[in-house]
């Protein structure tokens, strides 16, 4: 394993996945109460795991939701980072999937598998952490929060993926 390869696992793993996955079901559960669609737990880690997509969550107020985020990115001509997440998302399947099993198995949040809808088992609370992980817990909470005021398919459409 090279030293590129192995700095991308240390920074990508699915520990690190699985906070953020759990994160971002705590913010979609926030408002409405509603489980997340299991399908959108692929969108996550490509999105959050990105630095230059994570800074654009970061920096966007949370009032202001995803249509932002993606006007952001039309009007400073990164589109190409949008239209990117769809094949991150199909690469970092695996990842996702070990995430979601972590995530599971440390009881952070459930899967219904009859209605393939997730729920989270503990709330978010402040802890102590790293700014680094701290900056990708926040922006995966924005994220969940701005996505549970849409259908999956506005979700879709905004992000340019495809479930």
């Amino acid at each position: 394993m090279n030293s590129l390869t192995h700095e991308i696992d240390n920074v990508q793993n699915p520990a690190i996945g699985a906070a953020i996955l759990w994160r971002f079901v705590c913010g979609y559960y926030t408002t409405e109460k509603n489980p997340v669609p299991f399908p959108l737990l692929f969108i996550v880690l490509p999105m959050i795991f990105r630095e230059d997509l994570c800074d654009i969550i970061k920096g966007t107020q949370k009032g202001k939701g995803l249509s932002k985020v993606s006007e952001k990115l039309f009007k400073d001509k990164k589109n190409d980072n949008l239209y990117s997440i769809n094949n991150t998302a199909i690469a970092l399947r695996q990842k996702s999937l070990e995430s979601i099993c972590i995530a599971e198995n440390a009881k952070l949040f459930t899967l219904d598998v009859e209605t393939a809808l997730v729920f989270p088992l503990i709330e978010a609370k402040k802890t102590t952490v790293s700014s680094s992980t701290k900056t990708l817990l926040d922006a995966a909470d924005k994220l969940g929060l701005w996505c549970s005021s849409l259908s999956l398919l506005e979700i879709c459409d905004w992000l340019k993926v495809r479930f």
